[in-house]
């Protein structure tokens, strides 16, 4: 759930990184009134006679952002880092990365953030949403305790996504107790947990097997310990099960305090979809999306629920109708573009990209695609040379470069297949 109305609140209630109020009222104003290309106009206005400005780039990147314009949005985000180290436009950049897929860009800034500024809970409700759509459980834990802490921000809503971080997390830590080989008395106790029994069944066979469990630990103090032996079976099994007992006490606690929250509402819809009550699951949008249409990027998070079930056709169906309600909003046109990538619908694809390749800035994700389908259509050549200019322009994507690999040495070429292999090894991690 990516939450768009942070730009907004980043701008008027946190004054674009500290601009002056007689200086952006007119645009806060216009944004405030949903009035972005207004507020666009206004901040292009004031940029021509104050050019390096950066809170003026951030606001112009937020009206941008504001109509589904990422690609430009980052750009102007780009241009005011350049000139200043502003945190919130840092993270307003790495939502709009993680938005439109690109997830080498992204990681890294989500990363520094919650380690630099984690007591910052208005730059963290920035880019909350975006840890779960990394598959950064944790991480994601760690800011929605932050935002649960934090007046401002929605607490029914911070409960609801703590809920899902900590499941998401209690998931990860199961999968990597199941690939352990002592494992098998811990997976056994969740087994039985998960039905009728206690999931901490086998706490007394951890105490025994680990001179590194202690039962009355905490989430934090447990996983303080595993990152210095992540290899320990009885480290992985207390984490899952202290996730799994987290997950459930927040969506307690939101059933008792918020009864009628359109959150925890679609929660529970989202899963019944887990469940495989997908008519359930669906229904249940349709009525949220007519009771409460002001809940943020609600269809989207239909699209995403499809997506995660790997229903491509219906999630394509869906972010098609986003799209169809506003044709500037380059996050659900990376989506369909997506859907089509995994649909194997190439000719379809190249169709719909080909005209995006005009543009002043060709988006990461348009060009990563657009090469795919290329290849798949027979047009290697293509494909190679639109991606050479990607090069370019995201010198840094590791994306780009894997690519490139492969159809080098496809095409053998065997020199500039070496030459991308050898900038691959260069790279950290």
């Amino acid at each position: 759930m990516i939450l768009c109305l942070s730009a907004i609140l980043c701008s008027i209630a946190c004054g674009a990184n500290g601009q002056s109020k007689e200086q952006t009222d007119p645009g806060r104003t216009a944004l405030q009134h949903g009035d972005y290309l207004f507020a666009e106009t206004l901040y292009r206005q004031a940029l021509s006679q104050n050019p390096r400005s950066p809170e003026l780039l951030t606001d112009l990147g937020i009206a941008l952002q504001l109509q589904g314009r990422s690609t430009d949005a980052i750009h102007a985000f780009e241009q005011a880092l350049k000139l200043k180290s502003l945190p919130r436009t840092y993270a307003l950049l790495a939502e709009e990365k993680c938005k439109i897929r690109d997830l080498d860009g992204a990681r890294p800034m989500l990363n520094k953030i919650i380690r630099d500024f984690a007591r910052d809970a208005e730059t963290i409700a920035i880019v909350a949403p975006c840890y779960l759509e990394l598959d950064e459980p944790v991480e994601s834990a760690k800011a929605y305790t932050v935002l649960l802490r934090d007046e401002a921000y929605p607490h029914d809503l911070a409960l609801i996504q703590l809920a899902k971080s900590y499941l998401a997390a209690a998931q990860y830590f199961v999968t990597r107790l199941k690939e352990h080989p002592d494992s098998k008395a811990y997976v056994t106790a969740l087994g039985e947990g998960s039905t009728a029994g206690d999931p901490r069944s086998a706490f007394p066979v951890a105490q025994h097997a680990s001179p590194n469990f202690h039962a009355d630990l905490g989430f934090d103090a447990v996983l303080t310990i595993w990152h210095q032996h992540q290899d320990d079976p009885a480290l992985l099994y207390q984490l899952a099960v202290i996730s799994g007992e987290q997950s459930i006490k927040q969506i307690e606690l939101c059933s008792q305090q918020y009864p009628d929250s359109p959150y925890f509402a679609q929660l529970k819809f989202e899963m019944f979809a887990d469940q495989g009550r997908e008519e359930e699951a669906v229904s249940g949008f349709k009525e949220l999306l007519h009771s409460d249409p002001e809940l943020p990027d609600l269809r989207h998070d239909l699209g995403m629920l499809y997506r995660k079930q790997r229903e491509w056709d219906k999630a394509l169906a869906v972010f098609r109708d986003e799209l169809s309600a506003n044709p500037k909003d380059e996050r659900a046109t990376a989506r369909v573009s997506e859907s089509l990538v995994q649909l194997m619908r190439w000719k379809e694809l190249r169709d719909m990209l080909a005209p995006r390749m005009q543009q002043a800035t060709v988006p990461l994700w348009a060009t990563l695609d657009l090469a795919e389908a290329l290849e798949q259509l027979g047009e290697s050549d293509k494909a190679i040379s639109l991606l050479s200019k990607g090069e370019l322009e995201y010198p840094s994507s590791r994306a780009v470069h894997f690519r490139l690999l492969h159809l080098y040495r496809g095409s053998g070429n065997m020199p500039k297949a070496v030459a991308e292999a050898n900038w691959l090894k260069s790279q950290p991690g």
